[in-house]
């Protein structure tokens, strides 16, 4: 009897098997899909500090630092063992001098699914695909997500393209946005790594947003994920590459540093 309770309690020490489907790069989608039934909650957060302009009570403008938000909420679950399901509630809060507001922006929704088992083909090769319907537009975002693992070293590209109509001002917008980056396993709870990404626009016309820039917007930084079972929490913080050795610009959406946190639950 006291043999089976040691030995019971030895296992409940033992680190829970990670059933989840983390996101070691917070923008780099994995080649990875959940197990057929599996749901699992993950919640986004992107930070990205901005100058903005203020009126002074003189009449004067003056430039003054803020604050955009994005909040993401995703639902994912495992439809077969290499199909997955996508669903996506988004939240924004544009940057603003004296009274900034989070507002609900729309819904997502998407498929995962991935060509062949991890390791039959010399780069493991996903295939993803996006709809939007958000306030002021809709979007289609196909990607092609690219893995190969080197023992602990894991190496991951995103092709993305979206395809942006705005249908208050019927604009078509074209949108790059590939990524690339590589993980080091430093143990079962812990990975570090850096991520490359860049979004610009194709072709010309039409002036900046937070959507569709009118220029390429290249970020690089380092990552790190924490996990324990079905936990896990992703962190990313991006300097600007294009803009170096150049002060924040009033209005500029994209500042000069983007931070984004996720964390998601296993069910």
């Amino acid at each position: 009897m006291n043999a089976r309770l040691l030995a019971t309690f030895a296992v409940s020490l033992l680190p829970a098997v990670a059933t989840a489907n983390p996101r070691p790069l917070p923008f780099s989608y994995p080649y990875e899909t959940l197990p057929p039934g599996k749901l699992e909650i993950e919640q986004y957060a992107d930070v990205i500090p901005v100058r903005v302009t203020r009126e002074n009570p003189d009449g004067t403008l003056s430039g003054v630092f803020s604050q955009r938000s994005m909040l993401q909420t995703e639902l994912e679950f495992g439809i077969t063992d290499r199909l997955e399901l996508g669903w996506y509630f988004v939240f924004e809060q544009s940057a603003s001098a004296d009274a900034p507001f989070l507002r609900f922006r729309g819904i997502k929704q998407r498929l995962r699914l991935r060509l062949a088992e991890s390791g039959d083909w010399p780069v493991n090769v996903g295939l993803y695909l996006e709809a939007a319907e958000f306030h002021d537009e809709v979007e289609l975002e196909e990607k092609i997500l690219l893995s190969r693992r080197l023992g602990p070293v894991n190496l991951v590209a995103n092709l993305w393209v979206e395809q942006e109509y705005y249908f208050q001002t019927d604009e078509l917008k074209l949108i790059y946005n590939p990524t690339l980056g590589a993980t080091y396993e430093l143990s079962p709870r812990v990975i570090v790594g850096g991520e490359y990404w860049v979004r610009g626009r194709f072709g010309r016309g039409g002036g900046t947003t937070e959507d569709a820039p009118a220029g390429a917007r290249h970020y690089l930084g380092p990552t790190l994920l924490l996990q324990s079972g079905e936990v896990w929490l992703a962190l990313g913080a991006y300097l600007r590459l294009d803009n170096l050795g150049s002060d924040y610009v009033a209005g500029d959406p994209y500042g000069k540093v983007w931070i984004r946190a996720l964390i998601g639950f296993g069910l």
